[in-house]
């Protein structure tokens, strides 16, 4: 005879459909998530007490090439989204780093709890898929950067303003059909510490971004990610130092433009 399992986590007893509807969820939130171009670099799969984050290509967790990297920070976009599903659900979204190859992290559901301000902006944004609100009076370009500042701190990343520049050639674009406006602003974001798990950092930390920009009626376009230093020292100019500041300062990087919900033109 079939006997149903359940499952316990943080103390608390997690029922079947319980752990069915954590699955739904964040498989649902993950997809809406902001992804690179070319095929998705993760998949979902469920374990015993949650869902693992798997890389399509196992090596992909820990090689440093270039295209990891941006597997990697794709990833971590995902986990942020997947993570704000389970605080819909009214649980704390607990994470674990696994060694099992190929899986970047574990997502459990931990004690119930209701969301920050914060997530709920983050929250509101995801429920609309991204898609900024129309907000009367609109917020200000002032009034939003501290808002976009703290949702990128609260992942363990910074972010700066790095004014208006070129974002052409600094790095991959991660395409989402609209038309750029003419003068976006640009935001810059960098995570410190090793590979791997600075890339996921990065890429929660966008996802983070471009949710609580919607929820304040602003597009947010990743023009950059990761970014190729170098380059963007040089496109910076005088102000590379304020934005970049030190050598080791940002070691995976991206670049995001920011604009009101009406300068997008849908392509």
């Amino acid at each position: 005879m079939y006997r149903q399992r359940t499952t316990v986590t943080d103390g608390l007893v997690m029922e079947p459909q319980t752990v069915d509807r954590l699955m739904e969820a964040v498989t649902s939130a993950a997809r809406i998530a902001a992804r690179p171009a070319g095929p998705t670099p993760w998949y979902v799969d469920p374990v015993s007490d949650g869902v693992a984050i798997r890389m399509t290509v196992r090596r992909w967790t820990e090689a440093p090439s270039a295209e990891a990297v941006l597997a990697r920070v794709g990833c971590g976009t995902a986990l942020r989204a997947a993570s704000l599903a389970v605080v819909g659900l009214g649980r704390r979204p607990v994470t674990t780093v696994s060694s099992e190859p190929g899986v970047l992290a574990v997502l459990r559901a931990g004690e119930y709890r209701e969301p920050c301000r914060e997530e709920v902006a983050m929250l509101d944004g995801l429920q609309r898929f991204g898609v900024p609100r129309r907000l009367d009076p609109a917020v200000r370009e002032a009034g939003l950067l501290p808002w976009l500042r703290r949702a990128a701190e609260r992942e363990g990343v910074w972010a700066r303003n790095a004014g208006r520049i070129d974002a052409t050639g600094l790095g991959p674009a991660w395409s989402d059909g609209r038309a750029v406006p003419e003068h976006p602003s640009t935001l810059a974001m960098g995570a410190d510490g090793p590979p791997p798990y600075a890339d996921v950092r990065l890429g929660r930390a966008i996802e983070a971004v471009r949710l609580t920009a919607a929820a304040l009626g602003w597009w947010t376009r990743i023009a950059a990610a990761p970014v190729d230093r170098s380059c963007l020292h040089d496109a910076l100019g005088g102000s590379a130092g304020a934005v970049l500041g030190t050598a080791h300062r940002g070691t995976t990087l991206a670049l995001l433009q920011v604009s009101p919900a009406l300068a997008f033109v849908i392509g």
